[in-house]
């Protein structure tokens, strides 16, 4: 997920943590290194697929960052290997689509610019966006019908906002694909505690919504050529990425419960939160250009809206306890972003590795990550996570942009 400035989870006792640690641990094992040759272990590699052609500058820097790494390629092929675990043919297939060419079919059912805006004055009168949101946050470069270029692909594109979690080439792959292993442990356990050991909790459900709700992020965060990325315009009062990848959802078809699902990522359905999550399901409604009433997102309760799943499935709440990787990972990139930037400023010599700090980041990132960077630092001191940055560097050749 995406964090905004002062959120706070619902869910992050030690107790989760702890799970999560223990769930992701084949994830762990295969990254954690400066390369991710251990890797091969865990799932065989698959090649990265075609960018699509012709990407902006930005985003083709990115791409050759990601192609050029072990990491990423490593991270990409679990993502596929989760994917194809799935036993739904239909989920699977679709699923394989979105990550080998996440196109967003949401735009295409609004082709001009009067029907963009009209989106976003519908979202406005829902109180969901300002009345003057730009029109680029629900539509972001790369999605007009004219133009010149593709938005980038699933590989290459980060986790997150400047600054925050996995923000580098491939940090979406990273997260997501962390995720969906922490949600297959926590089904896991929930099968095992609460039903006897009978597979219960839908395996398929939370895998495809831990890899679906941040998929909208490939066209939210584009790459600058600056090597920052586009600022995310808030919708409904979360990240527009979250209320994007639902609308996509709806527009290839997939069940209520599916959205509902995937849409309890930031926020569970309970404890007064349900509210949120019914906003969530109404926007996406509103860019899919479908009436959430009809397709089964929500009902009438009086004036007001309710979720149609009554009670909630199971999998939504495990959904949300699964999207935790940002308490961590957060924290380690402000630590690790922050060291990086001290050195960036220190050696004028980096300028000729890569022409902005932005750059420099992700170059290194795209090789070890901000995690792995901040355990070093961590356990070992300054001078382990010195010697761990000059060897990535060594690697590197200059970037051109």
């Amino acid at each position: 997920m995406c964090v905004a400035e002062g959120r706070t989870a619902l869910f992050t006792r030690p107790g989760f943590l702890a799970a999560a640690a223990a769930a992701a641990a084949p994830l762990a094992a295969g990254v954690m290194g400066v390369e991710a040759a251990a890797a091969d272990a865990v799932v065989p590699r698959v090649a990265l697929p075609a960018a699509g052609a012709p990407l902006s500058r930005g985003n083709a820097a990115a791409a050759s960052l990601a192609r050029g790494s072990s990491l990423v390629i490593a991270t990409y092929s679990r993502v596929e290997a989760l994917i194809a675990s799935l036993t739904d043919r239909e989920l699977r297939t679709n699923m394989l689509e979105l990550v080998r060419s996440p196109h967003p079919l949401y735009a295409d059912r609004h082709p001009s610019p009067a029907a963009r805006a009209g989106v976003r004055d519908a979202l406005a009168r829902g109180g969901f966006v300002a009345a003057g949101a730009p029109v680029r946050g629900i539509f972001p470069p790369g999605t007009e019908p004219e133009s010149s270029t593709r938005v980038q692909p699933f590989w290459s594109a980060p986790g997150s906002g400047e600054g925050s979690h996995h923000d580098y080439p491939g940090g979406l792959a990273v997260h997501e694909s962390f995720n969906a292993t922490v949600a297959e442990g926590i089904a896991s356990a929930y099968d095992r505690h609460y039903f006897g050991g009978r597979p219960t909790i839908a395996r398929d459900t939370v895998i495809a919504a831990a890899l679906y709700h941040d998929v909208m992020k490939t066209v939210v965060f584009g790459w600058n050529d600056d090597g920052t990325v586009f600022d995310e315009l808030q919708i409904a009062g979360t990240g527009g990425h979250h209320v994007l990848s639902a609308a996509e959802a709806i527009v290839r078809g997939h069940d209520p419960r599916f959205i509902t699902t995937l849409l309890s990522a930031h926020a569970a359905p309970s404890l007064g939160d349900e509210a949120q999550v019914v906003a969530w399901c109404r926007a996406a409604a509103i860019v899919a250009n479908v009436d959430p009433v009809a397709y089964g997102l929500v009902k009438r309760d009086g004036s007001a809206y309710a979720l149609a799943a009554d009670p909630v499935p199971l999998e939504a709440f495990v959904h949300h306890l699964s999207d935790h990787d940002y308490v961590i990972s957060v924290h380690a990139m402000h630590v690790v972003a922050a060291r990086l930037q001290q050195r960036w400023s220190r050696l004028r010599g980096l300028a000729e590795l890569a022409p902005t700090f932005a750059w420099y980041r992700a170059m290194i990132l795209t090789r070890t990550t901000a995690l792995a960077l901040y355990d070093t630092l961590a356990r070992n001191g300054a001078d382990a996570f010195d010697r761990t940055v000059v060897r990535v560097e060594s690697q590197l050749a200059p970037l051109r942009v």
